[in-house]
């Protein structure tokens, strides 16, 4: 009787500590390796055949002190697949995505959500905060995390519920669209939010007008959509209109220099006729930011410094890479264009069997300072580009692109490269990784 009632409670006391994610932290995955086609060490920050990403190279993923390292996964929960219904009637079964910070002084990593109703989350610029959305019954909310309380009480090992470190911000109005991706502002104080809208009969007729045709083996892989952008006050919860377009909007970045500028794009998963979208916050400023010719397959764009947005022209076929292309910039304030740098093509074009080599830069960033921009390859390559003396530096090799990009960005300070690797899965999931770049010239 004695075994079978600790069996009892064994059983029950790990049921609960399954159950109980939220707070969970787990031993450090660090290690090292060193790349065999560059040399250079690389840190692997996640070593598990768990399904985990950074977030998208645009958004932050250091909280606002450098102590922690924000991703996701949607395998470490071990949560239950989630069956939903899209608009259009479409069944769809999925797994919830958690948010996870590794602490980077010791390599812990801490799960921070837990749940299916998880949309996205997004940190703050200034403080150690995390706006956090939820899809609640048929609302959409917003709500912010305190990370320090957070931490300080994973540190003392007495987690509370997420409840104790959440504050509701608002609900998204339905009849305002269907909201999408959000960037926060570079002062904390708004949410810019992506909405897919019914809109008119005639913005329908102009959109489907203006739709982008491709050419050749061009992909249209998402179809044009009546969208738009609104905010969100984070003191008040209140929602107002920035500007409708009549294309799919997506990338939303927020200026994180200057209040009230946001860059977006016309989302085809290809190529378009005009890729690059620049608004100011009260939507008096609604343009092109860079018009584009025949020749330009433009993508990736991002904000790089406080006047500059970085942005890949695309080599993809022979007959684009008859004229410049690589990772380019244009000045906010001027208009006026730039040329970085492109990859070594013919480096390029040795890479790894099956992939699509010889094609140059597919995502790039730029560090704060403006000292770097590095870029990826569908060859599995990343590189850094010197923006004041053009060198190149072949960092990383191999990362298979597969299942995901590598997707490089930046520490905070400059001296960091993140990127994600499918290297050591053979493509099948991915590892995050980092490379010190201090010691480049």
């Amino acid at each position: 009787m004695r075994k079978t009632f600790l069996a009892i409670t064994l059983f029950l006391a790990f049921s609960k500590a399954a159950l109980a994610q939220f707070g969970n932290c787990t031993a450090s995955e660090m290690r090292t390796y060193v790349d065999s086609a560059t040399g250079n060490t690389i840190t692997m920050l996640t070593d598990t055949m768990k399904n985990d990403r950074f977030l998208y190279q645009t958004d932050p993923m250091w909280t606002a002190d450098g102590k922690y390292l924000l991703f996701r996964s949607s395998s470490r929960g071990n949560d239950k697949e989630v069956e939903s219904t899209l608009p259009n009637g479409e069944k769809r079964k999925w797994t919830p995505t958690q948010i996870y910070f590794i602490e980077m002084a010791t390599g812990k990593i801490i799960q921070a959500t837990e749940g299916p109703n998880l949309g996205s989350a997004f940190l703050a610029n200034k403080t150690n905060r995390m706006f956090v959305s939820r899809k609640e019954k048929e609302n959409w909310n917003m709500y912010v995390m305190d990370l320090d309380k957070f931490f300080a009480d994973v540190k003392q090992g007495k987690i509370g519920k997420p409840s104790a470190y959440e504050t509701f911000i608002g609900t998204f109005p339905t009849e305002m669209g269907r909201p999408g991706g959000y960037a926060v502002d570079c002062n904390d104080d708004y949410a810019y939010i992506t909405v897919e809208r019914e809109g008119t009969e005639e913005e329908k007729e102009r959109m489907m007008k203006n739709a982008f045709l491709p050419e050749s083996n061009q992909p249209v892989k998402i179809k044009p959509t009546l969208c738009g952008i609104r905010k969100m006050n984070l003191s008040t919860g209140e929602v107002t209109k920035v500007i409708d377009t009549e294309f799919k909007t997506g990338h939303i970045q927020a200026s994180r220099f200057t209040p009230g500028e946001i860059v977006f794009c016309n989302e085809t998963g290809g190529d378009a006729h005009q890729r690059m979208w620049f608004c100011t916050a009260d939507g008096t400023v609604f343009k092109p930011l860079y018009k584009e010719t025949p020749l330009d397959w433009v993508t990736h764009e991002t904000f790089a410094t406080k006047d500059f947005v970085y942005f890949n022209i695309l080599g993809f076929q022979p007959r684009l890479r008859k004229q410049a292309s690589g990772i380019v910039r244009i000045n906010l304030r001027t208009d006026d264009v730039e040329l970085i740098g492109q990859v070594e093509l013919e480096k390029d074009r040795q890479a790894i069997d099956g992939q699509l080599v010889g094609r140059g830069f597919w995502h790039c960033n730029a560090s704060r300072d403006n000292k770097w921009a590095a870029g990826d390859t569908f060859g599995g390559n990343v590189w850094l580009i010197n923006v004041q003396t053009g060198e190149r530096h072949w960092l990383v090799s191999d990362t298979k692109m597969k299942p995901d990009h590598a997707h490089p960005s930046f520490s905070p300070d400059g001296t960091k490269v993140l990127f994600q690797s499918g290297h050591f899965t053979n493509g099948k999931r991915l590892n995050l990784m980092m490379v010190d770049i201090s010691s480049f010239k």
